[in-house]
């Protein structure tokens, strides 16, 4: 076969038998697709069921809003809800009691609680509202130090002080001291606590913080903890009508999730891509276990669909790219990509099987936002074909780099890498689904930007996108550098860095300046959230480099799934929470 320019690809110079196709030898994938096409769900919750949470939002709402109520209390329920996932169910009134607490200047009735203090300096700094570090000095001597003032804070002061301390901007020099004091002195409190206490803080301190942590994980969490006797201990701190709702939500948006996921798995087996493109990672419901962390609320089918499907697609592309093709099948695919026509008949079989899943599913998402919002989806049809032909372009910069044994200066690798590591092509997708509203008018000027004629020879992204993505980058190179290297793919930021440091920096070195970019660019993306009004494209940042930082804490949880990631899927898609809390009409909360 000839290429379209006529020239002969590498790979038609050799006999099948002599061209060398690498393979990283991936797990096979974990979930049985047959299996999940069968399942068995409800379309809607029953009249009962849709009866009972109505009920029980009705009463939560009371209690948020209950006259005279102490600003503490009033912050313990809303970190509840929070905590707990119901929160998006209240959100314009937990915005408007926080907006009220800033103006009035809440934080002084508050000066003698670090507790509720820094609760209430994290909710601020979490939903886009001016908080100054300031509102803290009450716990600070006149040097700012917060041990000289405080030597004998609790634990609960100290976990709240150390959650608050993760919404840093950068330059914050007091907040990063008053993190490391609270750990310093959880660690030194820990021996004297009872063994469920000491447990609760380690656990604390080993994993994410809370504003780093998915939502919708943070939910599975919570209930766990308020499962059997736990709950006992927890009745007189917890209204029963709040874990009531939580345990009931739970379980429907689960349900709606999973009906997602078999509409989804169905698309996935008709593309055929699992067995035309063999070699690839099979991940189709790690990628909707993300885009349901990415997008949870109900509302927001629209983003989670294209979330797993281009997800799908994304990690079948990155195998191509790094595993299989050869630098001229590469750059033909790129061109391909580039002018986006449907006779790509020069490309390899594998290829155009990929070719033609990608153009197809760009084309239903334009489609689906045509139906469903009715305004004008050609910009946004081309915005998403310049996209994924820039992610092809910077994916063979780094074929090249591979290929060419060439290692690119950090700055470099940097500059491409956050485009390769897909948050930008995910993003935009997913920003096409979300309702056309005032509260969307900033992405929405983005997606429909004057270059979209192609005159301009680069996509410029919003701020807050490249950060989220360049945290996805960094966070997918801590964890896959080893693996990469040993298979003798491409370079990362961990090896740029010790070549540019020459022989004086170790891997554990580079290591260390990973962990210091991430925490760097996560400042970053804290201010750029908080200068922004609020809305739904901000949390589908925010959300993906939460989640990124969880799917890669403990390696890679897309190549190579642990046990524990298994069951963490299982938890989020296939198990109900059963906690022993019944409803006002003596029933279960489950629902189909």
């Amino acid at each position: 076969m000839a290429s379209a320019g006529g020239a002969t690809l590498y790979s038609e110079q050799l006999p099948p038998a002599m061209l060398q196709r690498r393979s990283a030898n991936y797990q096979p994938k974990t979930w049985d697709y047959d299996s999940i096409c069968s399942m068995q769900y409800a379309n809607k919750p029953s009249k009962q069921i849709s009866s009972v949470e109505a009920s029980l939002k009705q009463r939560v709402r009371q209690l948020l809003l209950k006259e005279d109520q102490e600003v503490a209390t009033r912050l313990r329920i809303i970190g509840q809800l929070q905590s707990l996932g119901v929160a998006y169910h209240f959100e314009e009134e937990i915005t408007r009691i926080l907006m009220s607490m800033h103006v009035h200047d809440a934080y002084l009735q508050l000066k003698h609680d670090l507790s509720s203090t820094a609760l209430l300096f994290r909710m601020l700094r979490a939903h886009g509202i001016p908080a100054s570090i300031e509102i803290l000095g009450a716990f600070c001597d006149s040097t700012g130090d917060l041990e000289a003032a405080n030597p004998s804070l609790d634990s609960d002061g100290l976990v709240a002080l150390y959650e608050a301390s993760y919404l840093v901007f950068p330059g914050e020099a007091m907040l990063d001291r008053a993190r490391a004091f609270a750990v310093k002195r959880l660690q030194e409190l820990m021996p004297s606590m009872k063994p469920y206490q000491r447990e609760k803080i380690r656990d604390v301190l080993l994993d994410l913080p809370l504003h780093w942590r998915a939502p919708r994980l943070q939910t599975i969490r919570s209930l766990e903890e308020h499962r059997g006797d736990e709950y006992e201990t927890c009745r007189d701190i917890i209204d029963p009508s709040v874990l009531q709702l939580a345990v009931l939500d739970f379980n429907l948006v689960q349900a709606v999730h999973r009906s997602e996921l078999l509409e989804v798995t169905r698309w996935w087996k008709e593309t055929g891509l699992g067995e035309k493109l063999p070699f690839a990672r099979d991940r189709l419901v790690e990628c909707f276990f993300c885009a349901a962390c990415i997008a949870p609320e109900p509302c927001l089918a629209g983003c989670r669909e294209v979330l797993a499907k281009v997800g799908a697609l994304i990690v079948h592309l990155d195998d191509v790219y790094d595993l299989y093709g050869t630098l001229d099948e590469l750059a033909m695919f790129t061109d391909a990509v580039g002018a986006w026509s449907s006779a790509a008949v020069a490309l390899p079989e594998y290829m155009r099987a990929m070719y033609s899943a990608i153009r197809s599913t760009s084309a239903a998402a334009a489609d689906r936002v045509m139906e469903e919002q009715g305004y004008d989806v050609l910009p946004l049809y081309k915005k998403a074909v310049r996209t994924w032909h820039e992610l092809c372009k910077a994916f063979l910069v780094e074929a090249k780099w591979q290929h060419e044994r060439t290692m690119p200066s950090l700055d470099e690798y940097l500059d491409n890498g956050w485009i390769t590591s897909t948050g930008p092509l995910l993003l935009l997708h997913a920003f096409t689904m979300l309702q056309h509203t005032q509260q969307q008018q900033q992405q929405d000027s983005w997606l429909r930007d004057d270059d979209d004629d192609g005159s301009k020879d680069d996509m410029v992204y919003p701020r807050l996108v490249e950060l989220c993505s360049r945290v996805f980058r960094l966070c997918n190179d801590r964890a896959t550098h080893k693996a990469e290297s040993e298979q003798g793919e491409g370079p990362s930021f961990i090896a740029c860095h010790m070549a540019e440091a020459g022989g004086g920096a170790s891997e554990e070195d580079a290591r260390g300046a990973v962990a210091d970019a991430i925490a760097e660019t996560l400042k970053e993306v804290n201010r750029e959230v908080a200068f922004r009004s609020t809305g739904a494209a901000n949390s589908l940042c925010v959300n993906l480099a939460r989640i990124i930082q969880g799917i890669y804490r403990d390696g890679d949880g897309i190549t190579s799934p642990t046990d524990s990631r298994k069951r963490l899927v299982k938890d989020l898609l296939f198990t109900p929470a059963d906690l022993d809390i019944c409803d006002p009409l003596g029933e279960r909360y489950t629902d189909g």
